[in-house]
């Protein structure tokens, strides 16, 4: 089967020399511009990105988030000249699988590239995502259970950081729709002119330079689309995404013919959407369209007994099994409060595996909170 590597890279001699190394094994689908990397990824749908970052780079973490949202969240390695310790962890907190310093060993980086492609343990359409044994997390898996199969939409709320997009995905792989797409879009990152092509797609001529492009809604077909933060999507577009939900079609920018919609639709926020409804921010007829069936996300300090099993379970999968978490570093995490939730234990695991230095098993030394 073909595996095609997104690289970004705007120096020509690097693009051509990891083409030549590359080449043999994979399809290279070179980018040369920064700004351009999110929408390649979306795009292209490669395997793995590359992403090579100049020095002093002012928004990367800001390029890698869009870049693996994009790809749909496939393995995106860096590459860059700079080697503070600051850097690299910014890099692995914004989402990046790996990260090679310049001047790189290219034996290494195809070893590296292929363990990153190198299929992994998944699970099973009816096992489990959720880490932990609390009493609230096994009610979130019995409602996902449950709610799998109905065709009606599902809301999950809870605060920032708690897995809302892990719940969509179960809710995708517990039902029969599990072999389609998974589509996720966050409402508060689209601007809000942008939104309306981004969700619904665009006809050719519909404004200056635009072209027939799917949006999110077609994207889903079969399968599930999840939009995140559904709070923060403008009046507009609620009022024409209650339209399609309502009458299961949607209409294409600057199209004259509906098209049926075909997914299950899954939305999920932090915000409180009864009080945002009181404020006429949201429209009601919204919220009960969408909130047929709730799933209430806890926050990480109301199931302190999953804190153990969550970071030995990222310690494992961010070193492919290479390194653990010692007791005493398991004792230091369990006394943090966790305003940033199971997001925020995820995070700081990963930065405590670059200031291990490579050592297998993270010290309490290592759990920075800040």
């Amino acid at each position: 089967m073909e595996k095609k590597i997104l690289l970004v890279e705007g120096d020509p001699l690097e693009a051509r020399t990891l083409c030549a190394l590359l080449s043999d094994e994979y399809t290279i689908l070179h980018c040369p511009e920064l700004s351009r990397a999110p929408e390649a990824a979306r795009l292209r749908a490669p395997a793995a990105v590359l992403l090579s970052l100049p020095p002093s780079c002012g928004y990367r973490e800001e390029l890698i988030r869009k870049t693996s949202a994009g790809s749909g969240g496939v393995p995106l390695i860096v590459l860059s000249s700079e080697t503070d310790p600051e850097v690299v962890v910014a890099c692995l907190r914004s989402g990046a699988f790996d990260f090679f310093a310049k001047p790189y060993d290219l034996d290494r980086l195809r070893r590296r590239l292929a363990a990153a492609l190198a299929p992994s343990p998944r699970l099973g359409a009816r096992e489990s995502p959720f880490v932990g044994t609390s009493a609230a997390i096994k009610g979130v898996e019995e409602l996902v259970r449950l709610y799998a199969d109905s065709a009606y939409p599902v809301l999950i709320v809870g605060e920032s950081g708690t897995g809302k997009e892990i719940a969509a995905r179960a809710l995708r792989d517990f039902s029969s729709r599990r072999r389609g797409p998974f589509v996720a879009r966050n409402c508060a990152a689209i601007p809000e002119h942008l939104a309306e092509s981004e969700l619904f797609g665009t006809e050719r001529g519909a404004f200056t330079d635009a072209v027939s492009r799917p949006g999110a809604f077609e994207l889903a077909r079969e399968g599930l689309l999840f939009l995140d933060e559904i709070g923060e999507a403008g009046q507009g577009v609620q009022a024409k995404l209650l339209r399609a939900l309502e009458t299961g079609e949607f209409l294409r920018l600057g199209a004259r013919k509906n098209v049926a919609a075909d997914f299950r639709f899954v939305s999920a926020t932090s915000q409180d959407l009864d009080r945002a409804v009181e404020e006429r921010e949201f429209r009601p007829d919204l919220l009960y369209r969408i909130n047929t069936l709730i799933i209430d996300m806890p926050p990480l300090r109301e199931r302190r007994e999953d804190i153990a099993d969550l970071a030995s379970h990222f310690a494992l999968i961010a070193s492919r099994g290479r390194v653990n978490v010692g007791s005493e570093a398991l004792d230091r995490l369990s006394g943090y409060s966790w305003p940033g939730n199971v997001r925020q234990l995820r995070n700081i695991v990963h930065r405590a595996i670059v200031l291990s230095g490579g050592a297998e098993e993270i010290q309490a030394k290592h759990i920075v909170f800040r």
